[in-house]
């Protein structure tokens, strides 16, 4: 079996880090951004268990292969136990344990369209793009903002990687969104444009690509010592 899931990433106009936990634990957070038609990609081919064929002296294929185009990156495991955080595609192996797929048996194949640390919250995407294709072949169906805490908790309490939860709201809910961060609760409304404004918004936006990268959790981690 095949399964493909997508997810966007988003730009902001506003508020950015009003959405992390060191704002929104003392006041409000305000944040006003969009996804855009800019996908990271996660596709999975799997053979259920009841379909496999066993042969005499032979045992189900419980391995794991993963593939990260974005890092050219090959990771196989025998179990998911043997998934070790090393620093090497971690946000997959974090997707996989955190959405208890046992079973192995499959490959697992990511990319994303963004460059890697092109501040358009690309992890964000494809954890909620991770969850989606992964929650299918488990048969869990989770609505948007379920995939959205689950996509921050993975990144920020699995690995302990510092950030705001703005990203992962903005793909697993698409459009443009008003966003309001209190503590833990997070509350989101629609902005609907008209026509008009649309595409005059889309005309006098220009997104380029600078040729640089940066890791958001460094800078999360940087602000957050300057601000304590």
């Amino acid at each position: 079996m095949l399964i493909r899931s997508r997810a966007p990433v988003r730009i902001d106009f506003a508020g950015g880090w009003t959405d992390v936990a060191l704002f929104t634990e003392k006041a409000k957070g305000i944040v006003v951004n969009a996804a855009i038609d800019i996908y990271s990609y996660s596709t999975i081919s799997y053979k259920p268990v009841e379909n496999q064929i066993v042969k005499p002296n032979r045992v189900l294929d419980r391995s794991i292969r993963i593939y990260s185009a974005d890092f050219d990156t090959f990771v196989e495991a025998t179990d998911i136990r043997k998934l070790e955080y090393d620093g090497n595609i971690d946000l997959i192996k974090a997707a996989i344990r955190k959405m208890s797929i046992e079973t192995g048996g499959f490959d697992l194949i990511t990319q994303s369209i963004a460059p890697p640390g092109s501040g358009l919250g690309t992890s964000a995407s494809m954890g909620v793009a991770l969850i989606g294709v992964l929650g299918t072949m488990k048969g869990v169906s989770l609505l948007p903002y379920e995939h959205a805490e689950l996509a921050s908790n993975i990144e920020q309490n699995e690995l302990g990687i510092l950030g705001g939860k703005q990203d992962h709201y903005a793909s697993a809910i698409g459009g443009i969104n008003f966003m309001e961060f209190n503590g833990e609760e997070v509350k989101t409304s629609p902005i609907h444009l008209s026509h008009q404004i649309r595409y005059e918004l889309e005309k006098n936006l220009i997104l380029c690509y600078t040729g640089q990268s940066r890791l958001s959790g460094d800078i999360h981690q940087k602000v957050t010592s300057a601000y304590n």
